[in-house]
């Protein structure tokens, strides 16, 4: 009897040995993966990136079933972001790289002020007629009074979806720098700060801009060890995904490998 019960007993003692061997690989593991961050701040990160990443992905999903642009909008100084969308079907990025994106009111702002300043048109375009056959009211026209829709500046609104609320990487996270294609250089929240917005744009025609985003906490205490700190996110234009390494990774996002 005691020769099976110390047999047991050893039996249980090495199970024992061998859950705290497991744990302590999965342990050395997870520190591998994330070198930098603790065991909360790891959960926190891998929660916080792997959200955007899938929010990359479902905004180009959402470009593509509703067949219209969509872009989502990051803050620098929260690290929020959000959804929104324009019914305008004509939108391109063009050739004009912007050396850094207007804020949501500057935005505003200048849509305000293309429909006063072209008032202006169209009263030199001269007054209503009446047609002597129907005695409708014709309204004066001009090639550019007729073009008007398609100069004015494109207004963009929240995308009216619960489940489109608005995200943050905050507070434990901030977006350090970002530059997507229509950027001509690099927007960083030293630069930018409180002023600092920056867009990433998606197309009805499965397209996602080529665009890296840097994610580092919000803590910049240490400042040499921030690139190890620091997230990399990187999408894929045509794919519509985002890959997340960790640390400080160049990317030339003027070439993309996975090009079709």
């Amino acid at each position: 009897m005691r020769s099976r019960s110390h047999e047991k007993a050893r039996n249980a003692g090495f199970t024992i040995i061998e859950v705290l061997i497991v744990i302590s690989v999965m342990a050395l593991v997870l520190l591998l993966v994330v070198p930098n961050f603790n065991i909360v701040g790891s959960s926190e990160a891998s929660a916080k990136i792997n959200g955007l990443a899938g929010d990359i992905r479902a905004a180009y999903d959402m470009s593509v079933l509703h067949r219209k642009p969509f872009r989502l909008v990051f803050e620098f100084k929260t690290g929020d972001y959000w959804l929104e969308s324009t019914e305008r079907l004509d939108f391109q990025l063009g050739d004009n790289q912007m050396l850094h994106d207007p804020s949501p009111e500057e935005t505003k702002e200048s849509v305000t002020k293309f429909d006063g300043d072209f008032l202006e048109y169209v009263e030199m375009a001269g007054k209503e007629v009446k047609d002597s056959d129907t005695e409708v009211m014709i309204k004066p026209t001009s090639p550019l009074i007729a073009a008007r829709a398609r100069l004015r500046p494109v207004e963009w609104r929240a995308t009216d979806d619960a489940e489109w609320a608005k995200r943050s990487l905050g507070p434990m996270f901030l977006i350090r720098a970002m530059q997507a294609e229509h950027h001509k250089s690099m927007q960083t929240y030293e630069e930018l700060q409180t002023d600092g917005y920056a867009y990433l744009y998606f197309f009805p025609q499965g397209y996602v801009e080529r665009a890296v985003i840097y994610i580092a906490p919000t803590d910049e205490a240490d400042k040499s060890k921030w690139d190890q700190l620091t997230y990399t996110v990187t999408t894929r234009a045509w794919e519509g995904f985002a890959e997340v390494e960790s640390g400080y990774k160049e990317v030339d996002i003027t070439h993309d490998d996975k090009a079709r």
